[in-house]
């Protein structure tokens, strides 16, 4: 398993204007919390961290190296857990990151992708995906990319559920009876029913009086 290196700093001040100011230094402004540790504010290098880029994968596992402790440096293994960003400047405003322990299992969402077409698809058929990530728990060094399902030998009518998924040393915390993906019947429009107009009824002749 690769290491992501990120370096940080602890800070004793808190508040927005505190945050502003790091911001305008250069540095998100962030938290560190875990299971057994309290939570420490702590700041991370702008500049480092966009040069992360795409390691920053999802649920990926980071080597955080925190400075300003009493003691010396620590390597402490995290997991990035809300990025909180700024719509209108697209400006990462502040940083959740969790402590965890390589030994001890953790709870991730995990993104589904469907691979393969389905033989339903031949039949016009609709591929209908119900959950498009999923809850598991596992070691932080088992955690998957993604969950591939191929629905190459789905029909139409035909689903795959989440009891089907099977990945070593991954425990699943969604309800196994649960649908991840459907291939239901295309959609008929139906046609508007035109009714004919009945004709007026003929009018009874009138008989002339005699005279």
């Amino acid at each position: 398993m690769e290491k992501i290196l990120i370096k940080a700093d602890t800070r004793a001040e808190k508040g927005k204007s505190i945050a502003r100011r790091l911001r305008k230094d250069g540095r998100i402004p962030a938290v560190l919390y875990g299971r057994e540790i309290d939570p420490l504010s702590i700041s991370v290098s702008l500049k480092d961290w966009e040069k992360l880029g795409k390691q920053l994968k999802r649920n990926a596992i980071l080597d955080m190296e925190v400075h300003g402790l009493k003691k010396k440096a620590e390597n402490r293994p995290v997991m990035i857990k809300y990025i909180q960003t700024s719509v209108l400047k697209n400006e990462i405003l502040h940083i959740d990151f969790l402590q965890v322990s390589m030994e001890r299992t953790v709870e991730v969402e995990i993104p589904i992708h469907l691979v393969g077409r389905s033989k339903g698809e031949a039949n016009d058929g609709i591929v209908d995906q119900h959950l498009r990530s999923i809850k598991v728990e596992c070691l932080p060094t088992q955690i998957p990319e993604k969950i591939e399902i191929d629905i190459s030998d789905l029909d139409i009518g035909d689903s795959y559920h989440v009891n089907q998924i099977s990945i070593p040393g991954i425990k699943l915390l969604e309800h196994l009876d649960v649908a991840v993906v459907t291939v239901i019947p295309p959609t008929v429009e139906e046609k508007p029913v035109v009714t004919e107009e009945a004709a007026p009824a003929a009018e009874p002749e009138k008989k002339e009086k005699e005279e």
